[in-house]
Protein backbone atom coordinates (compact mmCIF):
# COMPACT_ATOMS: atom_id res chain seq x y z
CA UNK A 1 0.00 0.00 0.00
CA UNK A 2 1.12 3.53 -1.17
CA UNK A 3 2.48 5.66 1.96
CA UNK A 4 0.87 8.75 1.54
CA UNK A 5 -1.72 10.73 -1.00
CA UNK A 6 -0.78 14.42 -1.12
CA UNK A 7 -4.35 16.69 -1.44
CA UNK A 8 -3.81 20.17 -2.04
CA UNK A 9 -5.74 22.93 -4.32
CA UNK A 10 -3.99 24.07 -7.40
CA UNK A 11 -2.75 27.15 -6.08
CA UNK A 12 -0.72 25.38 -3.58
CA UNK A 13 0.82 23.06 -6.30
CA UNK A 14 4.39 24.22 -5.34
CA UNK A 15 4.94 23.64 -2.00
CA UNK A 16 2.26 20.43 -2.48
CA UNK A 17 5.16 18.61 -4.79
CA UNK A 18 7.95 19.74 -1.97
CA UNK A 19 6.50 18.29 0.42
CA UNK A 20 5.92 15.16 -2.04
CA UNK A 21 10.26 14.91 -2.46
CA UNK A 22 10.97 15.43 0.92
CA UNK A 23 8.62 12.25 2.00
CA UNK A 24 10.34 10.13 -1.25
CA UNK A 25 13.81 11.24 0.31
CA UNK A 26 13.17 9.75 3.39
CA UNK A 27 11.82 6.37 1.11
CA UNK A 28 7.97 6.99 1.67
CA UNK A 29 5.85 6.12 -1.35
CA UNK A 30 3.63 9.04 -2.48
CA UNK A 31 0.57 9.64 -4.97
CA UNK A 32 0.35 13.54 -5.72
CA UNK A 33 -1.66 14.58 -8.78
CA UNK A 34 1.16 16.62 -10.67
CA UNK A 35 2.97 13.67 -10.88
CA UNK A 36 0.94 10.73 -11.02
CA UNK A 37 -2.47 10.98 -12.86
CA UNK A 38 -1.35 11.14 -15.76
CA UNK A 39 -2.67 11.38 -19.59
CA UNK A 40 -5.38 9.04 -20.82
CA UNK A 41 -6.25 8.22 -17.37
CA UNK A 42 -9.75 8.32 -15.71
CA UNK A 43 -9.76 11.62 -12.93
CA UNK A 44 -12.44 10.27 -10.74
CA UNK A 45 -10.94 6.66 -10.63
CA UNK A 46 -7.70 7.54 -10.09
CA UNK A 47 -8.82 10.29 -7.32
CA UNK A 48 -10.95 7.13 -5.58
CA UNK A 49 -7.51 4.55 -5.73
CA UNK A 50 -5.41 7.63 -4.27
CA UNK A 51 -8.10 8.12 -1.43
CA UNK A 52 -9.28 4.53 -0.45
CA UNK A 53 -5.58 2.55 -1.33
CA UNK A 54 -3.06 5.01 0.95
CA UNK A 55 -1.76 4.52 4.35
CA UNK A 56 -2.75 8.06 4.64
CA UNK A 57 -3.66 11.14 3.38
CA UNK A 58 -1.91 14.64 3.71
CA UNK A 59 -3.88 17.69 3.40
CA UNK A 60 -1.98 21.20 2.17
CA UNK A 61 -3.77 23.31 4.28
CA UNK A 62 -4.31 26.88 3.13
CA UNK A 63 -7.57 29.65 2.76
CA UNK A 64 -7.32 28.49 -1.33
CA UNK A 65 -7.82 24.61 -0.45
CA UNK A 66 -10.53 25.28 2.44
CA UNK A 67 -12.58 27.04 0.11
CA UNK A 68 -12.44 24.81 -3.29
CA UNK A 69 -15.22 22.19 -3.64
CA UNK A 70 -13.55 19.26 -4.93
CA UNK A 71 -11.03 19.23 -2.43
CA UNK A 72 -13.40 18.59 0.03
CA UNK A 73 -14.34 14.87 -0.37
CA UNK A 74 -10.44 13.49 -0.40
CA UNK A 75 -9.95 14.86 3.15
CA UNK A 76 -13.66 13.71 4.02
CA UNK A 77 -12.64 9.88 2.56
CA UNK A 78 -9.71 9.59 4.89
CA UNK A 79 -11.70 10.97 7.73
CA UNK A 80 -14.44 8.50 7.52
CA UNK A 81 -12.14 5.85 7.55
CA UNK A 82 -10.71 7.05 10.98
CA UNK A 83 -12.95 9.75 12.91
CA UNK A 84 -11.36 9.11 16.12
CA UNK A 85 -8.24 9.45 14.37
CA UNK A 86 -6.42 6.55 16.27
CA UNK A 87 -4.18 5.79 13.42
CA UNK A 88 -3.89 9.70 12.39
CA UNK A 89 -5.19 8.62 8.97
CA UNK A 90 -5.18 12.74 8.16
CA UNK A 91 -2.58 15.09 8.45
CA UNK A 92 -3.12 18.43 7.59
CA UNK A 93 -0.08 20.55 6.76
CA UNK A 94 -0.90 24.03 7.29
CA UNK A 95 1.22 26.51 4.49
CA UNK A 96 -1.06 29.23 4.43
CA UNK A 97 -2.96 31.17 6.77
CA UNK A 98 -6.42 30.01 7.44
CA UNK A 99 -9.12 28.71 10.02
CA UNK A 100 -10.11 25.24 9.64
CA UNK A 101 -13.76 24.47 10.49
CA UNK A 102 -16.14 22.35 11.38
CA UNK A 103 -14.67 18.80 12.06
CA UNK A 104 -11.50 19.27 10.65
CA UNK A 105 -11.01 21.84 13.19
CA UNK A 106 -10.45 19.18 15.75
CA UNK A 107 -7.55 17.54 13.70
CA UNK A 108 -4.11 18.88 14.72
CA UNK A 109 -1.77 19.93 12.22
CA UNK A 110 1.84 20.85 11.39
CA UNK A 111 2.39 24.32 11.10
CA UNK A 112 5.40 25.55 8.30
CA UNK A 113 3.85 28.87 8.22
CA UNK A 114 6.86 31.54 8.99
CA UNK A 115 9.18 28.82 8.98
CA UNK A 116 12.73 28.86 7.07
CA UNK A 117 13.05 25.30 4.84
CA UNK A 118 15.15 23.35 6.98
CA UNK A 119 12.96 23.46 9.42
CA UNK A 120 9.99 22.93 7.23
CA UNK A 121 11.30 20.01 6.78
CA UNK A 122 12.26 18.74 9.68
CA UNK A 123 8.34 19.79 11.07
CA UNK A 124 6.83 17.53 8.21
CA UNK A 125 9.16 14.62 8.76
CA UNK A 126 8.89 14.79 12.69
CA UNK A 127 4.73 14.47 12.27
CA UNK A 128 5.29 11.24 10.82
CA UNK A 129 6.64 9.72 14.07
CA UNK A 130 4.25 8.11 16.67
CA UNK A 131 6.34 9.87 19.14
CA UNK A 132 8.86 12.40 19.58
CA UNK A 133 11.61 11.51 22.83
CA UNK A 134 14.41 13.77 22.77
CA UNK A 135 17.76 11.92 21.74
CA UNK A 136 19.24 13.29 24.76
CA UNK A 137 18.34 13.13 28.73
CA UNK A 138 17.13 16.69 29.16
CA UNK A 139 18.54 19.09 31.93
CA UNK A 140 16.94 18.93 34.93
CA UNK A 141 15.26 22.54 35.18
CA UNK A 142 14.85 22.99 38.87
CA UNK A 143 18.77 23.81 38.69
CA UNK A 144 20.18 27.36 40.35
CA UNK A 145 16.39 27.78 41.32
CA UNK A 146 16.44 26.79 44.68
CA UNK A 147 13.95 29.02 47.17
CA UNK A 148 15.42 31.38 49.52
CA UNK A 149 14.37 33.68 52.22
CA UNK A 150 16.52 36.85 52.97
CA UNK A 151 14.22 37.63 55.93
CA UNK A 152 11.88 35.96 58.71
CA UNK A 153 8.08 36.92 57.31
CA UNK A 154 6.07 38.95 59.67
CA UNK A 155 3.09 36.30 61.44
CA UNK A 156 0.23 37.61 58.77
CA UNK A 157 -2.34 37.42 62.24
CA UNK A 158 -1.42 40.33 63.91
CA UNK A 159 -1.09 42.33 60.71
CA UNK A 160 -4.62 41.14 59.70
CA UNK A 161 -5.61 42.67 62.97
CA UNK A 162 -4.64 45.80 62.31
CA UNK A 163 -6.00 46.55 59.26
CA UNK A 164 -9.21 45.45 60.36
CA UNK A 165 -9.37 47.57 63.61
CA UNK A 166 -7.98 50.17 61.50
CA UNK A 167 -11.16 50.33 58.82
CA UNK A 168 -14.03 49.54 61.17
CA UNK A 169 -13.41 51.85 64.00
CA UNK A 170 -13.18 51.60 67.82
CA UNK A 171 -12.51 48.11 68.64
CA UNK A 172 -14.18 46.04 71.92
CA UNK A 173 -12.42 46.28 75.09
CA UNK A 174 -11.83 42.20 74.85
CA UNK A 175 -11.24 42.20 71.17
CA UNK A 176 -8.01 44.10 71.93
CA UNK A 177 -6.98 42.00 75.18
CA UNK A 178 -7.01 38.65 72.43
CA UNK A 179 -4.79 40.25 70.26
CA UNK A 180 -2.02 41.02 72.62
CA UNK A 181 -2.51 37.79 74.77
CA UNK A 182 -0.94 33.99 73.61
CA UNK A 183 -2.91 31.49 71.65
CA UNK A 184 -2.98 29.31 74.15
CA UNK A 185 -4.92 31.42 76.27
CA UNK A 186 -7.56 32.87 73.80
CA UNK A 187 -10.02 29.37 74.90
CA UNK A 188 -10.12 29.94 78.18
CA UNK A 189 -10.76 33.89 78.08
CA UNK A 190 -13.44 33.08 75.68
CA UNK A 191 -14.86 30.54 78.26
CA UNK A 192 -15.07 32.84 81.00
CA UNK A 193 -16.32 35.58 78.81
CA UNK A 194 -19.22 32.48 77.67
CA UNK A 195 -19.91 32.16 81.66
CA UNK A 196 -20.27 35.78 82.26
CA UNK A 197 -22.81 36.03 79.54
CA UNK A 198 -25.04 33.09 81.21
CA UNK A 199 -24.67 34.71 84.43
CA UNK A 200 -26.56 37.49 83.88
CA UNK A 201 -23.89 39.88 85.08
CA UNK A 202 -23.97 43.22 83.55
CA UNK A 203 -20.84 44.91 82.29
CA UNK A 204 -19.15 47.43 84.56
CA UNK A 205 -19.53 49.97 81.82
CA UNK A 206 -23.33 50.75 80.94
CA UNK A 207 -22.26 52.47 77.88
CA UNK A 208 -20.04 49.35 77.21
CA UNK A 209 -22.16 47.53 74.19
CA UNK A 210 -19.74 44.65 73.64
CA UNK A 211 -20.65 42.42 76.60
CA UNK A 212 -18.87 41.77 80.17
CA UNK A 213 -15.44 42.95 80.65
CA UNK A 214 -13.24 41.07 83.09
CA UNK A 215 -12.12 41.93 86.04
CA UNK A 216 -8.82 42.98 86.35
CA UNK A 217 -8.11 40.58 88.65
CA UNK A 218 -9.13 37.90 86.60
CA UNK A 219 -7.36 39.15 83.75
CA UNK A 220 -3.91 38.89 85.84
CA UNK A 221 -4.34 35.71 86.63
CA UNK A 222 -5.07 34.45 83.00
CA UNK A 223 -2.25 36.63 81.48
Amino acid sequence: MTSFFISYNRADKAIAEWIAWILEEEQHSVIIQAWDFRPGGNFILDMQRAATDTDKTIIVLSDAYLKAEYTQPEWAAAFANDPESKTRKLLPIRVGDCRPTGMLRLIVYVDLVGLEEEAARQAVLAALEERVKPVTKPTFPLVGKERTVSERPDFPGRGIVGEEAASSGPQPPMLGALSLIPLSKHLAVIKLMYRWGRSGLSSPNPSCTWGPRLPHTHRQDLY
